[in-house]
């Protein structure tokens, strides 16, 4: 029987007028309107007449109930009425009864049983008058008439208590009357009576998530299914394929990853094979399918899968030879749409479960995770944050092995074939992009790059595809093409946090600090949750001194609120906010790899025993590395990267005993293998910090906080460089024993015109300066950004022993010219700072490292062995102090005694002076002065009587130098200067000099625009905090070119440090041309406060004043208060006191401190490397420590 049902999402007409009551006996005439309409006129209606208006009144309302007019359907509607209450009047209509089926347990398809005096014309009509009042209901629905539409379906159950047609279109109709409990009970008989009534189980499921009743929603969908097909498939294949799919789509938005896999398994199956599996098995067809599909691309297109777009989209031929199977019996065009659609749709979201799981960190392969992904649900279920991703066991059940991107791969492809989607494309480009490093361009990015666009065109106003495409440029160093596709993203989408956070980050490197901010605000508010955007923000208010609602954190004495007031103590903010965010993130990422012991156990042991070279398990040598195995599980927390670390000092010790054998007790022959240990597979990517390394400078994170940030991010660089295909499986050779030249490499992208260069480009000459005596070293640049044709790189060009522009290479050629090289000890100029390439180090291409100048902190890494520092940067309490009973210990950073006060993960070689290496006695533009005949001479040369006479000219030339700068300020004017980036200011130290200016009413204080957007801010904070009388003394002037910011260095009387970030080569500077620095060492667990302080220490430590007290015991001081009283102290005798005897002292004695002596310096790192070499080569296979025993190195 036809029949029609309400679509529950339609929006319901108004009646014009209420309808007349219709009298059973009167009888109708038919009027000129229905006539036209093709109604029959008969006034005796029967079952043919009956039919006759069904007939008609279907064409005008089922096919198209819109397009008909109200009067017209009020017409057809009473005529329904009249006709169908003749027909009971006259005894035509009897009641149905229904028998249930004994396969089922469900009712049998409406039929009438055998029974007394079964009139079969009787039988007939009573259908047709059924017919006729659904089809009214249905009308009066459709005009609005809900209690009309209530009691004509409600007519029909009297007569039919199984017509389930009827119990869903009453429960449309309750559901609108809000009468959602009837609505339920309704919908829920019909899905019992017929589960295959495929409107009444859609309008059920989304009553139910509309209340977010998410699991009976579920329970439904599996009824349905489970009843739909007993043998064989259904005839509505599409309806049945998209019950099972909704049914797997909510089981994944309640993170039941297995079961979501299993619904989307048997969608699949069925689609892919033309018939149903059993329930047991589907998963197992679905492994089967996923190899069928990966084997046949992979025969066709190689083991990498790379695939461009149009490939993509032709690959249903590769695989099935032509048509899903499931639709070769199907020639419908519109079903067969919607199978190829629900089909894609199931792989998409089935490869986004595996990629996402990968991403999390249960499985191999590296990729990130998925993007924008297809979700049919109109409501989303609340997810559990712990359990947001499959599960490595998960993972497995649903692909049978350790998946990886490759597995997934061939997922979006097929998807992509079957219906081309831009979200799918845009997945694609997500794993192709994170399958290899952005620079140089690999095949797999230029692919990222075409499927990005490719899904551009089938969505030009796409936001994710923009962002993302955007990213990829971006990485690619195409900063400009990056703010474009941004910007395209949000002007499609003017609230998407994501590309507002990108854009806002794109814009700051350009240089538009101030559009940043704008941009990062508007992220906030689209998603105050957003972290990276709060992080973003944070750092750029922090980066222009815009402290409004900073608040305050850790150790700050002062904050600011939101009113732009001082406030003490602690204060809310955004700082702590962002202290809140890093320790959220920290606690999670002890979560990392949880259960990866249990699970690989056995692998990773055998990874041990091949590197160590051990007999097997049993060998008495692994008792230590067991023991820290037991220890790693018992924990509980910090599994992965406790793992990773353990297994890549296995690495150290397979180097170690490949050198041995090669070198020393073999010489010439080696040993077996030396096994590079793997990785467990169910280990990726773990999440990264938001808050980078290099930021923890300048926000008041404790110890535990910023070596655990930097800890986090060198995990990441060391799981991306374990997953390079190219990487051998034995780790590098080493490098022959010296002969006689010690080897060493420095890599940095800083050989330009960089404080890196001004600060040691003629270290790589001196070191020429060994060569035929008993410890020389070769020293080789590696420079990993091009050239700038700075006087700074020719120079270090030319005199280095050799230069090697890598900036082009990939990190495999780069790793490979390092082992080819022969290198014994490779040096990281960079740190975590940009540009770095840490990947290099990762790959361990030498068997030593050490990191100093370019990032003032600790690495973080296994991968990296040494850092340089002294005691001033490097105080006792921030080096590790191992505990009682910790001699067998393998993994040195953990358990310590003051776990919760050390900074450093490397061994530190302490420097008998500054650790800080600075050039300036080679390169100032004061270093010499020249003779009257023009001739240069070295100011070191002078005799004892002319000393005097230089610092007299010296003040003829910084007094000329005042009057350029300040002609207008009085000689007796004390200048007190700063010359950081404002990021470096924070609002205790500015409280502080305002302070300092209160207290020398006769002092300006002389700072740069540096950005410039900074100086608007902190004049408005010191008007509102100190009045317009201190305002108006703070000065600001453009940053200079080095040369001239050099020498005009020597106009302050007193130099202001920052205390959380202090100046370090400005310090230098500053000290060069004898102006005091002013310097308080705020934290002992962080370099970047301490090197101000190691500068003065070596410039000036052994320098008296005319009292014989020592300088530098005047210059640096512990305290806040401190600082703000002896400020006040030196500037109490005016220009011509303390603070010019202390100038004397200092510009007199720069030809012999320590801190400008580049060749001492540049010996004592030569020293430290053979120290290091000398060390590794005796005691390099060493896995445990004794507690008493020190691995610093002291020069």
């Amino acid at each position: 029987m036809a029949s029609t049902s309400h679509n529950a999402r339609m929006s319901p007409a108004t009646p014009d007028s209420p309808h007349s009551r219709h009298d059973p006996h009167h009888h109708h005439h038919a009027s000129p309107a229905l006539s036209s309409l093709g109604v029959p006129a008969d006034n005796a209606p029967s079952s043919e007449s009956l039919h006759q208006l069904l007939a008609v009144a279907h064409s005008k309302y089922a096919a198209h109930p819109h397009s008909t007019s109200r009067d017209d359907l009020c017409l057809v509607l009473a005529r329904l009425d009249g006709w169908t209450a003749q027909m009971v009047e006259a005894g035509l209509v009897q009641p149905v009864v229904r028998t249930p089926t004994a396969s089922s347990g469900v009712s049998s398809p409406r039929s009438q049983t055998a029974r007394p005096h079964y009139d079969p014309t009787v039988a007939a009509a009573t259908s047709k008058v059924l017919e006729a009042w659904l089809l009214a209901g249905c009308i009066a629905y459709t005009l609005g008439d809900m209690n009309r539409a209530v009691k004509l379906n409600m007519r029909i159950l009297r007569v039919d208590s199984g017509y389930v047609e009827a119990m869903s279109n009453l429960a449309a109709a309750y559901r609108l009357q809000h009468r959602d409990a009837e609505a339920e009970a309704w919908w829920s008989r019909a899905v019992n009576l017929r589960p295959t009534y495929w409107d009444a189980a859609d309008h059920l499921f989304s009553l139910l998530c509309s209340q977010r009743r998410y699991s009976e929603a579920a329970s439904v969908l599996a009824f349905v299914e489970q009843h739909a097909s007993p043998s064989g498939l259904p005839d509505d294949l599409s309806r049945y394929l998209a019950i099972i799919h909704a049914k797997g789509t909510l089981l994944y938005a309640m993170d039941d990853h297995f079961g979501a896999a299993d619904a989307f398994a048997r969608v699949l199956t069925v689609a892919a094979t033309g018939h149903s599996a059993a329930r047991d098995t589907q998963v197992v067809s679905l492994q089967l399918l996923i190899h069928r599909v990966r084997s046949a691309l992979e025969a066709r297109y190689g083991p990498r899968l790379l695939l461009a777009p149009s490939d993509a989209c032709g690959c249903l031929a590769d695989v099935f030879g032509g048509d899903l199977p499931s639709l070769r019996e199907v020639p419908d065009s519109q079903n067969r749409h919607v199978i190829l659609q629900t089909t894609a749709n199931t792989l998409l979201t089935l490869a986004k479960i595996v990629q996402d799981g990968i991403a999390a960190g249960h499985a191999g392969g590296g990729p990130g995770g998925s993007g924008s992904g297809n979700n049919n649900s109109a409501q989303q279920p609340p997810t559990n944050s712990d359990n947001k991703t499959a599960s490595a066991d998960t993972l497995l059940k649903i692909i049978g092995h350790s998946p990886s991107a490759y597995d997934v791969l061939p997922m979006y492809y097929l998807s992509l074939a079957l219906h081309p989607s831009p979200s799918t494309a845009n997945n694609i480009g997500i794993l192709l992009a994170s399958l290899a490093p952005a620079f140089p361009v690999p095949h797999e990015h230029a692919l990222a790059l075409e499927y990005y666009r490719y899904g551009l065109s089938l969505d030009s106003r796409h936001p994710h595809l923009y962002t993302n495409l955007g990213s990829l440029l971006k990485d690619q160093g195409r900063l400009a093409d990056a703010v474009t596709m941004y910007e395209h993203a949000v002007a499609c989408d003017s609230n998407f946090d994501i590309a507002l956070a990108n854009l806002a980050n794109a814009v700051k490197d350009q240089g538009r600090i101030g559009d940043a901010i704008k941009y990062y605000r508007r992220a906030v508010t689209a998603n105050p949750q957003f972290d990276e955007a709060v992080c973003g923000l944070a750092n750029a208010l922090n980066s222009v001194c815009d402290w409004t609602g900073r608040g305050s954190a850790g150790v700050e004495l002062s904050g600011v609120d939101a009113q732009g007031n001082v406030c003490l103590n602690y204060s809310a903010g955004w700082i702590s906010r962002i202290l809140e965010i890093v320790d959220t993130q920290l606690r999670s990422g002890l979560q990392w790899g949880l259960g990866t012991v249990a699970a690989e156990y056995s692998s990773i042991v055998n990874n041990i025993v091949l590197a160590c070279g051990y007999s097997g398990p049993e060998d008495s040598q692994m008792a230590p590395w067991l023991s820290e195995l037991r220890r790693i599980r018992e924990s509980g927390t910090d599994e992965g990267a406790k793992v990773v670390e353990l297994l890549e000092a296995a690495a150290k010790v397979a180097r170690w005993r490949y050198y041995r054998d090669l070198y020393v007790s073999l010489p010439g022959g080696v040993k077996g293998k030396y096994h590079r240990p793997l990785l467990p597979n169910s280990l990726a990517l773990p999440a990264a910090p938001t808050v980078l390394p290099f930021h923890t400078f300048t926000i008041p994170f404790n110890a535990v906080q910023c070596r655990e940030i930097c800890r986090r991010t060198a995990l990441r660089v060391s799981i991306s460089a374990h997953r390079y295909s190219w990487l051998s499986e034995e780790v590098y050779p080493p490098p022959p024993p010296p002969s006689p030249e010690l080897r060493v490499g420095y890599v940095s992208s800083d050989f330009n015109n960089h404080p890196l260069s001004h600060l040691m480009q003629s270290v790589f000459g001196f070191h020429r300066e060994t060569d035929g005596s008993r410890s020389p070293v070769y020293g080789i640049c590696y420079a990993t950004s091009p050239a700038d044709s700075s006087a700074y790189r020719r120079k270090i060009e030319a005199e280095a022993h050799e230069f090697v522009d890598v900036s082009g290479w990939s990190t495999q050629a780069v790793v490979d010219r390092i082992v080819k090289d022969r290198i014994h000890v490779l040096v990281n100029l960079n740190g975590f700072t940009r540009g770095a390439r840490n990947e290099i180090f990762a790959c361990r291409p030498a068997p030593l490292s050490i990191a100093f100048m370019g990032f003032a902190g600790t690495m973080g890494a296994e991968w990296m062995d040494y850092l340089l520092a002294d005691r001033v940067t490097v105080p006792g309490s921030a080096v590790r102090k191992q505990s009682q009973g910790s001699g067998q210990r393998i993994l040195k950073h953990h358990n310590c005694a003051n776990q919760a006060d050390w900074a450093y993960f490397e061994d530190v070689v302490f420097c008998k002076h500054s650790f800080f290496c600075c050039d300036h006695r080679q390169s100032a533009p004061d270093a010499m002065d020249h003779n009257d005949d023009g001739a240069p001479q070295k100011a070191d040369s002078e005799e004892p009587g002319e000393v005097e006479a230089r610092w007299q000219a010296e003040l003829t030339r910084r007094a000329s130098m005042r009057a350029e700068i300040f002609p207008h300020l009085p000689e007796s004017t004390l200048i007190l200067a700063n010359f950081n980036q404002l990021y470096k200011i924070d609002p205790a130290i500015f409280l502080a000099w305002l302070r300092i200016l209160v207290l020398v009413p006769n002092s300006v204080l002389w700072l740069l625009k540096f950005p410039e957007l900074g100086t608007t801010n902190l004049r408005a904070f010191a008007m509102h905090w100190a009045g317009p009388e201190v305002a108006n003394r703070i000065v600001f002037t453009n940053v200079a070119g080095k040369d001239v910011h050099l020498l005009r260095s020597r106009v302050p009387d007193l130099f202001l440090d920052t205390p959380e970030c202090n100046a370090h080569t400005t310090a230098t500077d500053v000290i060069w041309t004898g102006t005091p620095v002013l310097t308080y060492p705020r934290h002992e667990h962080k370099m970047c406060s301490r090197i101000a302080a190691s500068v003065v220490m070596s410039s000036c430590g052994g320098a008296m004043r005319s009292d014989d007290k020592n300088i530098s015991q005047r210059l640096i001081v512990h305290s806040e208060a401190e600082y703000e009283q002896r400020a006040a102290e030196l500037c109490m005798s005016g220009v011509n006191g303390e603070l010019l005897e202390m100038r004397k002292a200092i510009f007199q004695g720069r030809e012999s401190a320590e801190i400008f002596n580049t060749r001492r310096w540049t010996r004592d790192v030569e020293r430290a490397y053979w120290m290091m070499w000398n060390r590794w080569v005796k005691d390099g296979g060493k896995v445990t420590i004794g507690e008493n025993y020190d691995w610093n190195l002291y020069l």
